[in-house]
């Protein structure tokens, strides 16, 4: 596997739970408005930590490339 893709999948899963533990203490702690629906308390930390990945593989793809001769 490409160096570039495991630190993305690193960094996919730090950015999910960095994102999903704040989101659950509030639920924990009373929940969330009733105008808000559930499915975001899942989906906003994956489309977070997706972005996340994504920018993290495009900069180790670029450094890469930058260092090939």
């Amino acid at each position: 596997m490409a160096d570039w893709l495991i630190r993305a999948l690193k960094t996919f899963v730090q950015a999910f739970f960095g994102v999903l533990i704040p989101e659950l203490c509030v639920i924990l702690n009373g929940g969330f408005p009733e105008s808000i629906e559930t499915t975001w308390v899942i989906f906003g930390p994956i489309v977070a930590a997706a972005l996340s990945a994504g920018i993290s593989a495009a900069w180790n793809i670029i450094s890469e490339k930058l260092k090939e001769p």
